[in-house]
């Protein structure tokens, strides 16, 4: 089944068990100043009741959001994501997990600047993406700024070789054109998260760009796939503390790196000493 998007930008929300908190981040999609959007939404085998919360989203707003396999199998967090961006066709894509909060102004500067660089840049795939608030399960602020909590300029690290090594890009918090999506059908025989990959791809053969202001609330609770760090816990002593088991993770992730043609451990290391002194030792 595909779907062709009759809009400028393709919304594409991986849902599971996500009941608790999908209604407001849909409200927040729908409370979007930019409204030249559909929203796609594929709920991954969820036992609780997130069927119902799409179900009653899908009949209040028949022409902007759909539901993609209904009643489809479990494929786990990485492949729900890619059989949207698979099943879907758009100009433009933006990533959306079920748990957030946008900011209602997300969508339109996002689109601004993405429109922006393809005029100075045809037929160029181009990733836009921007910083993000971390808040607790209420919406509670942790931090008002991700980067800026961690030390981490994103746009010094827009190159593959320091994408590979530290990648600043969320899914949840870009937007990236249909030519991004040509670099990543068909899709390699690797684990690599799905906005890693495109990431990797785009800092390769396009254009990366950061929007260096939080447009998206970011709840960081105990059921997230993936967490982010900040604060105390991204420090240099607490990371020291955890030594043997930083440098088992990067040998694991460079050999990983090794199958796409990166290089050898001794650049992976290199490139990661690079990032801590870009991030702990130079103004942001």
């Amino acid at each position: 089944m595909m779907c062709t998007n009759n809009r400028e930008i393709a919304i594409l929300l991986a849902a599971y068990n996500a009941e608790k908190y999908l209604s407001e981040q849909i409200e927040s999609i729908i409370a979007q100043t930019f409204t030249n959007w559909t929203l796609y939404i594929r709920n991954d085998g969820s036992t609780d009741q997130t069927a119902v919360v799409i179900s009653d989203y899908c009949i209040k707003y028949p022409d902007k959001i759909f539901e993609i396999d209904k009643g489809g199998k479990n494929l786990g967090c990485r492949n729900n994501f890619f059989r949207l961006l698979e099943v879907v066709e758009s100009e433009y894509y933006m990533f959306c997990d079920a748990d957030d909060v946008w900011l209602k102004s997300k969508i339109e500067f996002s689109y601004e600047r993405i429109k922006m660089l393809e005029l100075l840049n045809p037929y160029k795939a181009i990733l836009v993406h921007t910083d993000a608030i971390i808040c607790d399960s209420d919406l509670n602020i942790i931090s008002d700024s991700f980067w800026h909590s961690t030390g981490i300029n994103p746009m010094k690290f827009t190159s593959f070789n320091y994408m590979c090594v530290c990648c600043t890009v969320g899914g949840a918090k870009s937007i990236f054109n249909r030519k991004a999506k040509e670099l990543i059908f068909p899709l390699a025989d690797n684990n690599f998260m799905f906005d890693y990959w495109i990431a990797l791809n785009v800092a390769k053969y396009g254009i990366i760009s950061v929007i260096d202001v939080p447009l998206i609330k970011y709840r960081q609770h105990s059921s997230n796939l993936l967490g982010v760090t900040y604060g105390n816990a991204n420090s240099i002593f607490n990371k020291l503390k955890q030594a043997k088991t930083l440098f088992r993770d990067y040998k694991r992730e460079s050999d990983t790196l090794k199958t796409i043609g990166y290089g050898s451990f001794t650049k992976y290391l290199f490139y990661k000493f690079l990032v801590v002194v870009k991030t702990r030792f130079t103004k942001y």
